[in-house]
């Protein structure tokens, strides 16, 4: 099994877009989901206090995304991971457990950041932009410039040799 090529995927994001919001006006994105999520676990706190039921169908489609890679993983060859990665090390001894704080830290830092900026990378890239929003347009600007910065100047100063 191979995964969709991207001039098929693209267009596929791209349809199902304008799709999703002219038919039930809806906003395609998943980090919007964590605040569904929040409503539902701590449904006491002022920011989560709202009308969670209108927003269920995202905690859907996150669950939907996370079953779907759990079951391309275990029972299809497109989810087995290359057995060395670019370093040439074993794929699941590249990391110590003692990264496991790390990761958590960014992970919680990414969510914070996304919720934040009312959305993540791809929801103002995909969504915000084909609603011609300024505010996702001068984002995507910047994470592209951020990202280009990064690449260039920051990424090599930290793995130098």
């Amino acid at each position: 099994m191979e995964p969709l090529a991207w001039y098929i995927a693209g267009p596929l994001i791209g349809i199902t877009v304008p799709v999703l919001l002219v038919l039930s006006e809806k906003q395609l994105g998943v980090s919007s989901s964590f605040r569904a999520l929040g409503a539902f676990i701590l449904p006491k706190v002022e920011y989560f206090n709202y009308d969670r039921r209108k927003d269920v169908w995202q905690l859907y489609f996150v669950l939907g995304i996370l079953t779907a890679s759990l079951i391309l993983f275990n029972f299809t060859e497109i989810g087995l991971p290359p057995e060395k990665n670019a370093s040439g090390q074993d794929f699941f001894q590249a990391y110590d457990v003692a990264y496991l704080p790390a990761f958590l830290i960014g992970a919680i830092f990414i969510g914070f950041g996304a919720r934040y900026a009312n959305g993540c990378t791809a929801g103002h890239c995909i969504m915000g932009n084909s609603q011609f929003a300024k505010s996702s347009i001068l984002t995507t600007v910047f994470f592209f410039v951020g990202g280009l910065v990064a690449t260039h100047f920051i990424v090599p100063f930290i793995f130098t040799t």
